[in-house]
């Protein structure tokens, strides 16, 4: 029927798309999944998304939810509204439920550490069993899927004739364990902020990596780690993501007289290098230097207790309102130290905010041009680049308008040029 609606006159390559069966699939809330699902059917393949839940305004979802007490109808709906991308065809979504409702309610019972680790692992093996089902019966010409929740389907493609590819989003994950022990040794305060990582599910995420007959991956950074840990690079097509460039967009210039502001926005945990950040502003020990960190703490907020003095701390901002925190901030700090490719950092540009990051960030900042690239764990390169951008505000003025131009490169209609063009050399390879 995708197909058959296309005009008579319309070109071979775009009826090759609407011919060609893609299926993504992901288990949980993931607005990258989002993005690709959507960039994929405005390119005009049939792509097919599977997940857990997700919110369309007259789902069943959203009309038990309507149906509850004002107040808690409020907290379900915008919860759910997490969950949701107008650009993803309602009529090509199907849901699987109950392995994500299932963790779900043991992460939001509290439980944590390897539990809930391993409640993840289950949520991911059940639902991708599921899917590899469905590929058996329905026989896609593409599956996609996500590192952690893809080897079953997989296998179910490649059975088929179908190209099995995986979305590689973060750094191959043996390279986290070797930077989280590292951590865990150099930093034992901050340990309890670090994942905990079944072996089983080590195991799983290296063999999607040796089963994927194509790997798309978001950074250099993700590139080098799969490629250090054998996976072969000629199957890795490095793709960067997007941003909404007329959400996030420089704020009016002037306003009132405040400190120098340097903005973080994520989880705060020391994966994202965030002792190396408190540690710089300490020793700038600057009045003038204000660090806004948002986000949620993870491990022991005593590990913290020691940078009081140096940070303002915001838990939870709502995601219609993160673009204004953007705007309020004249640097943006993101240190990490194992990443895919950080949504923040391309906020951040967009927003007109020159970044200092790492490499392992995954992002696209070009080092003295729109921001400037620090080694990790490096807390003295990155107070003396904090220090710097203060002192010349003239340079960081400069940087910022280079910084909003580069995230014009990287819109989301850009990302889907690049994936659609991508599987379409995939396919006739």
């Amino acid at each position: 029927a995708h197909a058959d609606a296309l005009a008579p006159g319309v070109s071979a390559g775009v009826r090759e798309r609407a011919l060609t069966r893609v299926l993504v699939h992901h288990p949980g809330s993931n607005h990258l999944a989002y993005q690709l699902v959507a960039a994929l059917q405005r390119g005009g393949y049939d792509a097919r998304f599977e997940t857990g839940f997700f919110h369309t305004e007259d789902g069943r979802a959203a009309r038990l939810a309507r149906a509850l007490p004002h107040a808690l109808a409020e907290r379900v709906l915008r919860e759910l509204k997490r969950r949701s991308h107008d650009g993803v065809d309602p009529a090509r979504l199907h849901l699987y439920p109950w392995p994500e409702l299932a963790y779900v309610a043991l992460a939001r019972a509290g439980i944590g550490g390897t539990l809930l680790a391993r409640a993840v692992g289950w949520r991911n093996d059940a639902f991708d069993r599921h899917v590899a089902r469905k590929v058996a019966r329905e026989a896609p010409r593409v599956v996609i899927g996500h590192d952690g929740s893809a080897l079953y389907a997989q296998r179910a493609a490649r059975a088929n004739g179908g190209l099995a590819l995986l979305n590689q989003v973060v750094g191959h994950i043996e390279a986290a364990l070797d930077i989280f022990r590292e951590e865990a040794r150099l930093a034992p305060e901050f340990a309890q902020t670090l994942p905990l990582i079944p072996q089983a599910i080590v195991r799983r995420h290296r063999e999607e990596i040796a089963t994927a007959e194509r790997i798309l991956v978001p950074s250099d950074y993700v590139r080098d780690t799969l490629v250090e840990r054998g996976a072969d690079a000629t199957r890795i097509f490095v793709l960067p993501y997007g941003v909404d460039i007329k959400r996030f967009r420089p704020g009016p210039a002037g306003g009132t007289k405040r400190p120098f502001r340097l903005l973080f926005v994520g989880q705060l945990s020391q994966r994202k290098g965030i002792k190396y950040l408190l540690e710089a502003v300490r020793r700038l020990d600057n009045p003038e230097i204000e660090l806004v960190l948002v986000g949620q703490m993870a491990g022991r907020e005593a590990a913290f207790a020691p940078y009081r003095k140096w940070f303002r701390h915001v838990p939870h901002v709502p995601f219609h309102e993160v673009h204004a925190l953007y705007q309020d901030a004249d640097l943006f700090v993101y240190p990490s130290l194992h990443e895919g490719s950080a949504f923040a950092a391309y906020e951040a540009l967009a927003s007109g905010l020159p970044v200092i990051c790492t490499p392992n960030t995954g992002s696209v900042v070009r080092d003295g041009e729109d921001g400037f690239l620090v080694r990790p764990r490096d807390a003295d390169a990155l107070a003396e680049r904090i220090s710097f951008l203060y002192r010349h505000p003239d340079l960081r003025l400069a940087l910022a308008t280079r910084a909003r131009a580069r995230a014009e490169e990287f819109t989301w209609e850009r990302y889907g040029e690049r994936l659609c063009a991508c599987l379409d050399s995939w396919l006739v390879a």
